[in-house]
């Protein structure tokens, strides 16, 4: 890759805290990872490489597929995010090692059954050369598994504006830095820029007034955000109102009792 293809500054950041919310963001999409991982077919005895791995929750669902016969090495640029996945795995028994790399300069790749890698593409402003490069490094047949969320689905089927509102900020940030909050919508086009031929499926989570765990993933995702959104001018601490939000988002799903559509869970995949 050249310099032009890595990663912008991730932009949630690493901080003790963003930590956490990834551990809580695993749980909210856990489902839906593993039927993604399931049709992308990772199964029994594969040796799996999760890029991007954050605390390891991508890790341990493809642990599980992949069984004792089999084993999954993470990399992840956040050396905070690498000691916690390795502390989490060993406390869970499982085959998973952890190692601070970027994706570009991982030298390994040929040691490896199946490639994977959630909510990553996103922080990338030329997707396509990523996987491009990548997939250059496999060993013939290996599948290259993505997962993206796409923003754009984002609905309510009564009113519910301060969901939407700030869905809508984040969406709009990402924009404005240049990336695509839509990056599920997009993952056939870009593995097609990349050579590769895809597969694909996607899954959405419906949720509900008494379903407080989005509300905080929301609260949580905004909470990180946070800086980014006061510095391009999106939004202000003082109206984002932070450590009341996940109330008030309850309060007013409540009052309405929406079925609420979460960001579309989008996986593609294809061979080298």
């Amino acid at each position: 890759m050249t310099a032009s293809e890595t990663r912008t500054d991730y932009v949630l950041g690493d901080s003790q805290r963003e930590l956490a919310r990834l551990e809580a963001q695993a749980g909210f999409f856990a489902e839906a990872t593993h039927d993604a991982l399931v049709k992308a077919g990772i199964r029994p005895g594969m040796k799996v490489l999760d890029l991007g791995c954050g605390v390891g929750d991508v890790s341990f669902v493809a642990a599980g597929l992949v069984g004792l016969t089999g084993s999954v090495t993470g990399i992840d640029l956040s050396a905070g995010a690498v000691a916690m996945a390795s502390a989490r795995a060993a406390q869970r028994g499982l085959r998973a090692t952890f190692e601070q790399s970027q994706i570009e300069a991982f030298a390994r790749f040929g040691e490896f059954d199946a490639v994977i890698g959630r909510f990553i593409l996103v922080h990338f402003p030329d997707p396509a050369a990523v996987l491009r490069g990548v997939a250059q490094k496999l060993k013939p047949g290996t599948p290259l598994v993505s997962m993206e969320m796409d923003m754009s689905t984002v609905e309510a089927s009564a009113p519910f504006p301060l969901y939407v509102q700030h869905m809508g900020n984040i969406r709009r940030m990402y924009q404005t830095m240049g990336l695509s909050p839509d990056m599920g919508l997009k993952l056939r086009a870009t593995y097609r820029a990349a050579g590769l031929d895809p597969q694909m499926a996607g899954f959405t989570r419906v949720g509900h007034k008494d379903e407080a765990a989005g509300f905080d993933f929301l609260a949580e995702s905004v909470r990180s955000l946070m800086p980014a959104l006061e510095k391009l001018g999106i939004a202000t601490p003082a109206e984002i109102d932070i450590d009341t939000l996940s109330a008030r988002l309850a309060a007013e799903a409540a009052a309405t009792d929406p079925a609420i559509f979460y960001p579309r869970f989008v996986v593609a995949w294809a061979t080298a």
